[in-house]
């Protein structure tokens, strides 16, 4: 389905395995945002064998606005490829299982953030994608450190980039969509191909952020997260940087080879006092609560939760 065929709307896809404790939440938490664009969720049942699970999915898939595809156990990110190619509308945005979209009214008074995220993409094709911040609620409550606006630049110097992206569905094909064999930072991975394949196209790599927070990140130890995974940074870094060499090339003014580069990428990674400078830049009260919350302490008390 090429992008002139395509529906104007947004498809929400959730990769679900073995987490139904917490889909139904995550799945209403979609349909209870003010609308104003056709929409649809589209559950990936990545082979759960969890009967509670198979439970939960199954009540979902009661809902109207609610899609279930069903695939034997591929991995998280085969998992949302199979739920962008299914996708029946122009705009996605992918949503974790056990993650929710804020509901609070006073966040909305402005519109839901699939729409508006949307009438950016729609009515300024430079933009790349929009994000939101992230709130962690569950075991820790409080905005992540890394709740500061996304640039291209900040994000081939390996700044975070959120789960929650909206982008063209169109865009996420003819780049690639996600690689599984990056079994970690997949996001982040994610993000650069879509950059790579507009820059490709001589196409522009704006981004907007609509602070909120409208995504809400669970913290939470009951179910194991790919952040969780021990896997090197560097392999997984390297494969970004061999399969996208023409845009780092290009935007860093290098000539050399994947493996130095990938070496600065993650050089040039922040810490957590840069996170918290990059938010301060952006929104001084922000980064003082968050400070504050964290007991001005730049060591995560829940590291082992893969807070980021």
């Amino acid at each position: 389905m090429n992008s002139s065929s395509t529906p104007e709307g947004i498809s929400f896809v959730i990769p679900c395995f073995n987490s139904g404790d917490y889909l139904r939440e995550a799945v209403e938490s979609l349909i209870q945002q003010p609308h104003v664009l056709p929409y649809e969720v589209v559950v990936v049942d990545d082979g759960s064998d969890d009967p509670s699970t198979l439970h939960a999915i199954d009540r979902c898939a009661e809902r109207a606005e609610v899609h279930v595809v069903r695939q034997e156990h591929s991995g998280h990110h085969a998992a949302r490829n199979a739920g962008i190619g299914a996708a029946s509308f122009a705009y996605v945005m992918q949503l974790d299982a056990d993650d929710r979209l804020a509901t609070d009214p006073e966040l909305l008074k402005a519109g839901s953030y699939p729409d508006r995220a949307v009438k950016f993409l729609k009515t300024h094709e430079h933009l790349a994608f929009v994000h939101t911040m992230s709130r962690m609620i569950g075991d820790f409550d409080g905005l992540t450190i890394s709740s500061y606006p996304c640039r291209e630049e900040l994000i081939l110097r390996k700044h975070h980039v959120p789960t929650s992206i909206v982008y063209r569905r169109d865009d996420a094909i003819r780049a690639g969509l996600y690689d599984p064999h990056v079994r970690k930072w997949g996001d982040w991975a994610f993000a650069v191909n879509l950059l790579a394949g507009r820059f490709r196209r001589g196409a522009a790599n704006n981004i907007v952020c609509i602070s909120g927070p409208m995504h809400e990140y669970r913290v939470h130890s009951r179910t194991r997260r790919v952040s969780s995974a021990e896997v090197s940074e560097f392999d997984m870094t390297l494969l970004v940087v061999e399969r996208n060499l023409d845009l780092f090339r290009d935007r860093l003014n290098r000539d050399d080879s994947a493996e130095a580069i990938t070496r600065d990428v993650l050089a040039a990674k922040p810490s957590r006092l840069v996170d918290l400078i990059c938010m301060a830049e952006y929104d001084l009260d922000q980064a003082l609560a968050v400070a504050r919350q964290r007991d001005f302490s730049l060591a995560s008390p829940f590291e082992g939760l893969g807070i980021p």
